[in-house]
C-alpha cells in the first residue's frame, strides 16, 4: 500500500528510515544464505519469487495518488523461505515495483515497512504459534498459516497505517484510509485465498522448499 506523508514531518520520515534500513539489514545480515545456495532448486525459486513479487504487486488500486491497495503475497514468502530472506526478496521486489511505476522516492521506506515488514512480522509470528499448538495437522499449517495468517498480516497493515498517520496528525490522509477501509474488508478473503493456495500447492507438490513446513511435525506425528 501506497501512503503520502506530509512533508512538514520530518523528524518522523527519518526515523521510520532508520528503522526500516535496520530491519532489512539485520535480515540480510541473519539470512541462511547458504542453506538458500545450497538447493538450487530453492535458489532460483528465490530469485523468481523476488521478480515475481514485484510484477505482481502492479496489479493494484489507486485511489487519488494517496492510497494504493493490491494483493501483499508476503505471507507465502514468508512460509516458504522463512522471516530473513522474505523481508530482503520483499525489499528487492518492492524496489523493482517502485523503479517500474517511477515511484522510487521518499515514500520508499515507508512503503517498505507496511508492504514487507509489517505483513512478513506478522506472518512469521502467526507460523511460531501454530508451531506450539498441540493440535498438528497439515491443514492447520496450509489453511492457517496461509490463509488465517494472510488476512491477519492485512489487517495489521491496516492498523499500522492508521496508527501511523494519527501519529502525524494527517487529517487527510486518516479521513481518506477511513472512507475507503472498506476496500480492506473486501480483500481479506481474496488475500486469504491467495496465499492459502499458494501454500497449499507448495505443500502438495513442493514441500522441501517450503522453509517453515516440517513433514515429521505435520505428518508422521499423526499415523
Amino acid at each position: 500500500m501506497f501512503l503520502l506523508i506530509p512533508p512538514e514531518q520530518n523528524s518522523i520520515y527519518w526515523s521510520l528510515c532508520l528503522v526500516a534500513a535496520l530491519i532489512v539489514f539485520v535480515a540480510a545480515l541473519k539470512a541462511p544464505w547458504g542453506q538458500l545456495a545450497a538447493l538450487n532448486q530453492r535458489q532460483h525459486a528465490w530469485y523468481g519469487a523476488t521478480l515475481g513479487l514485484a510484477f505482481f504487486w502492479l496489479l493494484q488500486v489507486n485511489v487519488l495518488d494517496v492510497l494504493a491497495f493490491h494483493p501483499l503475497a508476503v505471507t507465502t514468502l514468508t512460509l516458504v523461505f522463512g522471516w530473513h530472506l522474505a523481508v530482503v526478496a520483499g525489499a528487492f521486489a518492492l524496489l523493482i515495483n517502485a523503479v517500474l511505476l517511477g515511484r522510487l522516492g521518499v515514500q520508499f521506506p515507508v512503503e517498505l515497512l507496511l508492504n514487507v515488514i509489517v505483513p512478513a512480522t506478522v506472518s512469521a509470528g502467526f507460523i511460531w504459534g501454530l508451531e506450539r499448538m498441540r493440535v498438528r495437522n497439515v491443514f492447520i499449517f496450509m489453511l492457517g498459516g496461509g490463509f488465517v495468517g494472510a488476512m491477519l498480516s492485512l489487517l495489521a497493515v491496516l492498523c499500522c497505517s492508521a496508527l501511523l498517520f494519527y501519529i502525524l496528525q494527517a487529517d487527510a490522509q486518516w479521513a481518506m484510509l477511513a472512507q475507503y477501509a472498506h476496500l480492506y474488508a473486501l480483500m481479506l478473503f481474496p488475500e486469504g485465498f491467495i496465499n492459502g493456495a499458494m501454500t497449499s500447492v507448495l505443500i502438495v507438490f513442493y514441500p522441501h522448499l517450503v522453509r517453515t513446513y516440517d513433514d515429521d511435525s505435520y505428518l508422521d506425528s499423526n499415523l
